[in-house]
């Protein structure tokens, strides 16, 4: 009996790399059939698989495990190589997630790169056959990119994760192409930031009516995206307006590290995973 029960447990060590390398390579093949694959690594433990979309580099991380039934993936839209082990991204992909990211820095998530996105996530929804819906990892910038996002694509999108968002720029000190990107040719008058509609943190209202859940953590001492210019009063509309939001406000945090201490990432696995 021990000796069947260890010879099954061999086979079962044997399946499940098995699971793995096959669905690496049917995802690589796929890929391969509509971009240029540009590298193959490993990233935290896991395979990675970088190629070329519309000029851009985009990279999705397979679970080393069978993945879940309906496929779930993040999307780090900002910073995707910042604070990781921070992010509960590894935990997710040893549960069965995939992970995707598009760098896509230098538009600071203005108008024309929004259908971007969209198109990218199509081609991860519709050829790679993921979950239709995202859920976004938003740190600092990424904040920016993923309320921008949602909000204009709420169908896209299942849960929100916000890490010290910035969410506008009316307090921000360098307002030069180098620092805001595209914006800076497109400012409203009088450089009136903190009305302009398209700032993350005036789309409050409109991202709360989506009902798209959203987790918030965020330095009491943040002095680089300063909190009570950025999320607080996001936090204050979107709860006003009925959004679902979960808040945790780390007194003592500055701006770095993201994440949460003692235990850095099961709220935000909690977050990503409830049903």
């Amino acid at each position: 009996m021990k000796k069947q029960l260890l010879s099954a447990f061999i086979l079962l060590l044997q399946i499940l790399p098995g699971f793995a390398q096959q669905l690496y390579q049917t995802t690589k093949e796929s890929i391969a059939a509509a971009h240029t694959i540009l590298a193959e690594d490993e990233w935290y433990g896991f395979k990675r698989i970088k190629f070329d979309f519309g000029g851009r580099t985009a990279w999705i991380v397979l679970p080393d495990c069978d993945p879940q039934q309906e496929k779930p993936w993040t999307w780090t839209m900002q910073w995707a190589e910042a604070y990781v082990d921070r992010t509960g991204v590894p935990d997710l992909l040893r549960k069965g997630f995939h992970h995707a990211t598009l760098e896509a820095y230098d538009t600071r998530a203005d108008e024309a790169a929004l259908p971007v996105f969209a198109s990218f996530q199509a081609f991860l929804t519709d050829t790679l056959h993921l979950a239709p819906k995202a859920n976004l990892v938003g740190m600092s910038w990424g904040g920016f990119y993923s309320v921008r996002y949602a909000t204009h694509y709420p169908q896209n999108v299942n849960r929100i994760y916000l890490d010290a968002p910035l969410l506008t720029f009316h307090d921000r000190k360098d307002q030069s192409p180098e620092s805001i990107g595209s914006w800076a040719m497109s400012h409203p008058a009088n450089h009136d930031w903190a009305s302009d509609p398209r700032m993350p943190l005036n789309m409050a209202e409109r991202l709360a009516a989506t009902h798209i859940p959203v987790m918030l953590l965020y330095g009491g001492q943040d002095q680089t995206v300063l909190p009570e210019n950025n999320c607080e009063p996001f936090a204050k509309r979107f709860a006003a307006a009925g959004g679902n939001i979960m808040i945790t406000k780390r007194d003592l945090f500055g701006h770095h590290p993201h994440g949460l201490d003692p235990d850095k990432t099961k709220p935000i696995v909690d977050f990503f995973t409830k049903e």
